[in-house]
């Protein structure tokens, strides 16, 4: 680790845009006699992914430097490749988003990862053999190529290949690699004052939480909806859109969709799994009422339902 005197400008400003972020300080570190790399990151990403007491040394996944380019960056690490991977296809407009965020920030568009397809097709087992890069000057050529298949995107992320190398060699690991570039170096480095290069760095970092979010475990809302469903399905009661129950509702026709177990208090707001915390939704009432209800099902009598609106239902 480099002597944190010689930290670059640019890197501070970054480290305590992500710091602030986090709301706990960033980690960061650099390779060994290579001014021009430097990686941030949560320090608490080795412990979520492998444990309490495990060292966060090497760990590369997060903010990148190198070459005047800021990337969002993963190698060496197949954990948070994973947890990348599977959070994506849950969400894989943040892709999208992350690189619009910074769009005025660099000249040139560039994704590349290891993909699956790749990886079947080649013969050789060379890194370039097995990642896919989509890339262009022009921002409207890159869009479309995410918004093409985003799903289909990700899914081609992260082959299960085995090691070719040591760590270092850029083989090693090499189907865990992702890049997304967010910015030129130099619009933080160089910023005229102080105040231009803090908010850009804010503005990079906001970029890259689209995908730093990916790298936490989360729960599927599909598997805590399964859960809810189950819960209200073991009491007794017809499975019908029970929006008109709800006070101080307006009128609005279901639009024949499945009837959904929908959270009461979201399950984001420490809303629980269990049936009084739960309504039978049609999905179009359920996606209009989300987080705009209060209150419970009762304990001692599963058919009375006790739910107020709280906020302006969302547009239909």
């Amino acid at each position: 680790m480099k002597n944190v005197d010689e930290i670059p400008r640019g890197v501070s400003f970054l480290q305590d845009a992500l710091a602030e972020r986090l709301g706990r300080p960033a980690a960061i570190r650099a390779p060994k006699n290579d001014p021009s790399q430097w990686y941030l990151f949560d320090p608490c990403f080795s412990a979520i992914q492998r444990g309490m007491g495990s060292s966060s040394r090497d760990y590369r996944s997060g903010i990148h430097i190198m070459d005047g380019k800021i990337r969002f960056y993963n190698v060496h690490s197949r954990a948070s490749a994973k947890l990348l991977r599977a959070n994506l296809l849950q969400r894989p407009e943040a892709l999208l988003n992350a690189a619009e965020k910074t769009l005025h920030l660099r000249r040139h568009h560039l994704l590349y990862f290891a993909s699956r397809s790749k990886s079947r097709k080649a013969a050789g087992k060379r890194w370039e053999d097995t990642v896919r890069f989509i890339e262009s000057p022009i921002w409207k050529e890159f869009k479309v190529e995410l918004e093409r298949n985003p799903r289909g995107l990700v899914l081609d992320m992260f082959p299960e290949l085995p090691s070719a190398g040591k760590i270092g060699t850029g083989e090693a690991v090499r189907g865990s690699d992702f890049c997304l570039l967010l910015a030129d170096y130099h619009r933080i480095e160089y910023a005229r004052s102080d105040e231009s290069a803090a908010a850009r760095a804010s503005q990079v970092v906001d970029a890259a939480w689209h995908l730093f979010a990916c790298l936490y475990p989360w729960d599927s809302p599909k598997r805590r909806d399964a859960s809810l469903r189950r819960a209200m399905l073991s009491k007794p009661g017809l499975l019908e859109c029970e929006y008109s129950k709800i006070e101080n509702i307006f009128h609005c026709e279901c639009d024949g969709s499945e009837v959904q177990a929908a959270h009461i208090v979201p399950h984001a707001q420490g809303g629980s799994d269990r049936y009084w915390n739960g309504m039978w939704l049609c999905a179009k009432h359920h996606r209009m009422t989300e987080g705009r209800v209060a209150g419970s099902r009762s304990r001692s009598n599963p058919g009375d339902l006790q739910v107020r609106l709280i906020a302006p239902l969302n547009d239909l």
